[in-house]
């Protein structure tokens, strides 16, 4: 793939980025289903990320955030920053850079603010001069981010097929989630990726979810075809704390 055409990708492929998931803050002790199933880990190192994922502490928390784009087997943009959750919306701030595999020409750096009712975005030039803060309206900046939880009950609900199993994701205990998403099954959990999907006529994509036994999701992958070419987004979340406060600029 040309690079000029690897960075349009990885911009369009960023563009449909979607969220970050539901969890606990701090630790938690292993949580009981409604049905009365512990969360708790087998002998083999399983657990049920049923229950693990409904019993989710519900408190506000943040968590670093990194986020990997794709295209083909190009690195093309990564956006980096520590967001808080399970409020109102995701609040938090974010940097998006091109990778070191784009041209001059052709990258960027950009810092983004999301408040619950705004996002603030700005440029930062080659010298790291930045540039204003431009104020736009929740949902129109690619570097919005949504709810990772619900992505994981959308592959529980795919069935026994899309339960892969335990595994370990940087020394964090897991069970992974795998399965194919369309935009119908999408409709209801993710409007703003939907109507995204349907504007670059994309289908479905392939996605995978890594769950913790807190019922934190600490890992997103998705796979999908952007005009044609193949584009992934890989997401890691880590350094579980309390929430940060987030602020409009001066």
């Amino acid at each position: 793939m040309h690079r000029s055409v690897a960075v349009a990708v990885g911009v369009a492929t960023a563009a449909l980025l979607v969220g970050c998931g539901s969890g606990s803050a701090g630790e938690a002790p292993a949580p009981t289903s409604k049905s009365g199933m512990s969360a708790s880990p087998g002998a083999d190192g399983s657990f049920d990320v049923e229950a693990a994922l409904e019993n989710a502490d519900p408190a506000p928390y943040s968590a670093e955030v990194r986020t990997e784009t794709y295209a083909g087997s190009t690195p093309t943009v990564v956006m980096t920053g520590r967001m808080n959750f399970n409020a109102s919306s995701p609040t938090g701030r974010l940097t998006v850079t091109t990778s070191d595999s784009v041209p001059k020409d052709q990258a960027f750096e950009a810092e983004t603010i999301l408040l619950e009712d705004a996002t603030y975005t700005r440029t930062v030039g080659g010298d790291g001069a930045a540039g204003e803060w431009r104020r736009t309206g929740r949902g129109s900046s690619g570097a919005e981010v949504a709810d990772y939880g619900a992505y994981a009950q959308l592959l529980l609900d795919l069935g026994p097929k899309a339960r892969k199993g335990p595994e370990e994701v940087d020394g964090v205990r897991t069970y992974r989630l795998s399965g194919e998403v369309t935009q119908d099954r999408l409709r209801t959990v993710d409007r703003r990726l939907y109507d995204r999907m349907r504007a670059t006529g994309t289908k479905e994509f392939a996605c995978e979810v890594w769950v913790d036994e807190a019922g934190r999701v600490v890992r997103f992958e998705q796979r999908l075809e952007v005009s044609g070419d193949a584009a992934r987004n890989v997401v890691t979340l880590k350094g579980f704390r309390g929430p940060v406060t987030v602020s409009a600029p001066e």
